[in-house]
């Protein structure tokens, strides 16, 4: 049998072990100590934040003994009843988990609507979850309204989307709305070194921050990349290892390569990028950490009061590196410098030769001079171009 994956393996079983998101537990837990659950509930933000966890979990609790006894307290669920170990193993038949994706139509919403009348098989509470709400068709929308307005009084549901722009406004207003933000890349590190402590791996601060930094702020996909290095290295994961695994471009090298820009050094700056480009490196991705760079100094450069900003996305040596070659430049000169970066990503997608755009880019970086404009369909290709 494989090993179950780590997201689904250390899935929090408790409100406290929900990572970044703390304005919506502590809402979520003080409506279970008042006893002010609401009967719908509309959870929005990005892929991999937690929306589906926390609706879990607060099915869980809705019918865990220590709730449903009157305890009142918040700390639910307890994950000692016997209700709550169920859910735990996956043997709870009062949650329904619906993906909207692949059942968005009319018939689908009235066989939910069909089912809420029963009440549920052991608890006192029916939870239904609805995944990826916003892609549920009009009619679909309107046959939810409707029980929406009028919910058994033992049916609890929670709308999950990562679009809430399509949700209509109708629906909206008769749930209680969370928007889940991005976790930081500390607090998702922070996770990573937990769940490798655990698992009894050693992993590297900086390895655990470039796993983080890579899932861009999606804690599901940052477990998932923890899972695939330890998958190949699963007693000591350091900093250099994870880039190897991951195929990223050595930020050691980004690092250098804006030191090259920053000392206009031509030569050995082209040199570098035949380097990467020969050991099969992603160019756009490596272009991308150059811009984090100028981004970071633009922000200290503008105001030093910014520095917690400029080096949220950034690993510590990074950051210094930053620091020492400011004096080169004015916020004038970082402000087209990330112009011009921001210019050349299109071209990107139709280069022959890979390199050719980060090569022409660094030399507009170390000349001073801005890229030509984008038009509209580069910018779009930017915006669903790859990560």
């Amino acid at each position: 049998m494989s090993e179950q994956v780590l997201y689904r393996k250390y899935r929090p079983r408790d409100f406290t072990q929900v990572v970044g998101q703390d304005q919506v537990t502590a809402a979520i837990r003080n409506a279970f100590k008042t006893g002010r659950v609401a009967h719908a509930y509309l959870f929005s933000g990005p892929r991999g934040v937690g929306k589906t966890t926390m609706a879990r979990l607060i099915a869980k609790s809705l019918n865990c003994v220590k709730h449903t006894s009157g305890g009142g307290d918040g700390d639910v669920p307890c994950n000692d009843c016997a209700f709550c170990r169920d859910f735990n193993d996956g043997r709870d038949m009062d949650v329904v988990e619906i993906d909207a994706a692949s059942n968005r139509g009319i018939n689908d919403i009235r066989a939910l609507r069909d089912s809420v009348r029963f009440v549920p098989v052991r608890g006192r509470y029916k939870t239904y979850i609805i995944d990826e709400t916003h892609q549920l068709t009009k009619e679909a929308f309107n046959a939810l309204l409707k029980t929406l307005e009028e919910p058994p009084a033992h049916a609890v549901f929670i709308l999950a989307t990562t679009d809430p722009e399509k949700v209509p406004a109708t629906i909206v207003s008769r749930t209680q709305h969370y928007h889940f933000r991005r976790p930081r890349p500390d607090e998702i590190a922070g996770r990573l070194m937990e769940i490798a402590r655990r698992e009894g791996v050693v992993l590297e601060q900086d390895a655990a921050r470039i796993m983080a930094l890579a899932a861009e702020g999606s804690l599901r996909d940052a477990e998932s990349i923890l899972g695939q290095v330890m998958a190949v290295q699963d007693k000591k994961i350091t900093r250099a290892e994870t880039e190897d695994i991951l195929g990223l471009p050595r930020r050691e090298a980004a690092k250098q390569l804006f030191a090259l820009i920053a000392e206009k050094k031509t030569p050995e700056a082209l040199a570098l990028i035949q380097e990467l480009a020969e050991g099969g490196y992603d160019m756009v991705y490596f272009a991308k950490l150059i811009m984090q760079y100028f981004r970071a100094a633009l922000f200290v450069k503008t105001d030093p009061s910014l520095e917690q900003y400029a080096a949220a996305d950034l690993l510590a040596d990074e950051y210094e590196s930053i620091r020492r070659h400011l004096p080169a430049y004015t916020a004038q000169e970082l402000a087209v410098a990330v112009n011009a970066i921001f210019d050349h990503l299109p071209r990107f997608r139709r280069a022959i030769v890979p390199q050719l755009p980060l090569e022409l880019m660094v030399i507009a970086l170390i000349d001073g001079t801005d890229a030509p404009s984008a038009g509209p369909a580069e910018m779009a290709a930017v915006s669903g171009g790859r990560d």
